[in-house]
């Protein structure tokens, strides 16, 4: 039997690679890309993930990283904060 709160595999590995491309872009000054990548972070969360608080956390995150924008070091601190969140799914 599975954990509800378990993270599928697939969400994981592209909530990861977004939240990855978002820290980056947020780190190279790409504000646009970022805040492409934060957004989908937090659809795909809200669509994929059961309700719950590591749904609330991964979105919270998702969101504080935009709101950090154009801060590009805040904004990548939050998104790599976020992907570890995603990682405690494991």
């Amino acid at each position: 039997m599975s954990d509800p709160d378990e993270v599928p595999h697939d969400v994981r590995a592209s909530l990861e690679q977004l939240l990855a491309a978002a820290a980056s872009a947020a780190a190279d000054g790409d504000d646009e890309t970022a805040r492409a990548a934060l957004d989908t972070a937090e659809t795909v969360a809200t669509n994929k993930l059961p309700a719950g608080e590591r749904r609330d956390r991964i979105r919270w995150g998702c969101a504080a990283a935009v709101d950090a924008l154009p801060n590009g070091d805040l904004a990548a601190a939050y998104a790599t904060a976020t992907a570890d969140a995603v990682a405690d799914g494991e």
